[in-house]
């Protein structure tokens, strides 16, 4: 019988076909196997470019933490009011709120319908991993959100007395069921994102004593791990200036990067200050005095208006065919393809988009 040539290397097709042949499906490919990982944006345009792609992947497993007060849940909503834009409720995001703390008020302010938004309040961190495996294997949702890793309490803590300690409990679930998430994600093209908090390593004298709860599998099953800080705004009330590292990222050449923004509390992020703080860091906005000059690739420098950064928003906010021209520049810049045009990234005034429109990704299956 003929052996299927599979590599052309004779030795090799007889050990592929023969493992093919044992376990029923292809394990041997002559190069990486390399599919599109749909993106949608993050809802800030500097972070959709410093990751790299354009956005955040529909189908892997990404990690937001950081201090208290950072914004963590907040830009995980943010994540999730993208999805629904661009996607709708047919595959509904799932919130698993652990901490339970976390008020409908905030998901309504930020333009999500609660009613359509699938929530779970399991007890232990046994049922919040049984339930997370369990949508995902489904297929029936699109996105898990798990807030948080550290208040994923597990059974033997349930019934151990304060005075008791227990070690390695969590860990050794979050390792367990990472090595299932992470091809369900895949296969069933789930995005989750796992909340979690920073804690102090004691004793560290050099390096970064920084740490997050639940042990290492996490940080490694991840794809993207995003450290938000923030400090109050100066320029707006009731705004965070968010900045946003990229820790770790598997699906582009970007890492250690960051993305600074204006977070308004309750709505998300500001367009447009989001646009000209970006423009300025890669030198296509500069301030002289109150005159805004702008420099586009292939065009002299002009003034565009005056009025400082005030005037420049008003002017963008105006001028909707200059600020999609700037958008498309920056996104140029960085050599990212825009994943959508996001109702929230659009200028006051403008209709929501009707059609659907996704950047993708080439990412290599590991």
């Amino acid at each position: 019988m003929a052996i299927k040539k599979i590599t052309g290397i004779p030795e090799v097709d007889t050990i592929a076909n023969a493992l093919n042949k044992k376990f029923g499906k292809d394990l041997v490919h002559l190069g990486p196997k390399i599919e599109s990982t749909e993106v949608v944006s993050s809802g800030s345009l500097s972070l959709d470019c410093q990751l790299g792609i354009g956005g955040i992947p529909l189908d892997r497993i990404i990690e937001v933490y950081g201090p208290p007060s950072a914004g963590k849940t907040s830009l995980s909503l943010q994540f999730v009011k993208q999805y629904v834009d661009e996607y709708g409720y047919d595959r509904p995001p799932c919130f698993i709120d652990l901490e339970r703390t976390t008020g409908l008020d905030l998901v309504k302010s930020m333009g999500i319908d609660p009613t359509k938004v699938v929530f779970s309040y399991p007890d232990t961190a046994e049922e919040a991993m049984q339930l997370a495996k369990d949508l995902g294997t489904s297929g029936a949702v699109g996105m898990v959100i798990f807030d948080s890793i550290d208040a994923a309490q597990t059974e033997k803590e349930t019934k151990r007395l304060m005075t008791e300690m227990g070690v390695g409990d969590l860990p050794r679930i979050m390792s367990k069921s990472m090595r299932s998430i992470s091809k369900i994600c895949v296969d069933q093209k789930v995005c989750y994102i796992f909340i979690n908090q920073i804690r102090m390593k004691i004793g560290v004298m050099y390096g970064n004593p920084e740490t997050t709860s639940g042990g290492n599998a996490l940080p490694f099953y991840s794809s993207l791990r995003l450290r938000v800080a923030s400090k109050p705004s100066p320029n707006q009330p009731n705004a965070l200036l968010m900045k946003v590292k990229v820790v770790k990222n598997k699906m582009a050449p970007a890492l250690n990067k960051e993305a600074e923004f204006e977070f308004v509390c309750g709505k998300g992020t500001d367009p447009y200050g989001d646009i000209l703080n970006f423009a300025k860091d890669i030198g296509f906005i500069r301030y002289a005095g109150s005159s805004v000059k702008v420099s586009l690739p292939n065009e002299e420098e002009s003034t565009l208006c005056t009025g400082g950064k005030l005037g420049a928003r008003q002017f963008i906010i105006e001028n909707t065919d200059f600020y999609k021209r700037l958008r498309e520049a920056c996104y140029e810049a960085s050599g990212v393809v825009p994943a959508d045009s996001t109702p929230s990234e659009e200028p006051e005034g403008s209709s929501k988009k009707s059609s659907k429109k996704s950047g993708q990704s080439e990412a290599v299956n590991e």
